[in-house]
């Protein structure tokens, strides 16, 4: 079970969710099958959420369950993002380097 803290924080992630998609709580909770009263609620702490109910908010808004309910990605989703990112710094030849070493330390791995 989480404290009333962490409701409070979880309710504002949802809210920030919401907003940033310009959504209104009767657009945004018909998306996620629940009531605009009840995602009131939610966005201010005063209620939790079920499993149910963190399941349908990370399909529809397309976030992870990680996020909503401690605050931060998923170490996986960092590191892609990461490698993403510094690989659209690179030149060719510098990717295909990048992709050899990878593919050793994935070799590297199955042994």
């Amino acid at each position: 079970m989480y404290s009333e803290q962490d409701q409070k924080a979880i309710g504002r992630r949802i809210r920030e969710i919401r907003k940033a998609k310009d959504a209104t709580q009767l657009k945004f909770s018909e998306e996620v099958y629940i009531t605009s009263s009840f995602l009131s609620e939610i966005e201010t702490g005063k209620k939790g959420l079920s499993c149910e109910t963190l399941y349908n908010i990370c399909e529809t808004q397309e976030v992870s369950s990680d996020y909503l309910l401690f605050g931060e990605e998923a170490e996986e989703k960092k590191a892609s993002d990461a490698i993403i990112e510094t690989a659209s710094a690179l030149n060719v030849a510098e990717l295909s380097t990048v992709i050899s070493y990878l593919d050793a330390l994935k070799k590297m791995r199955e042994m």
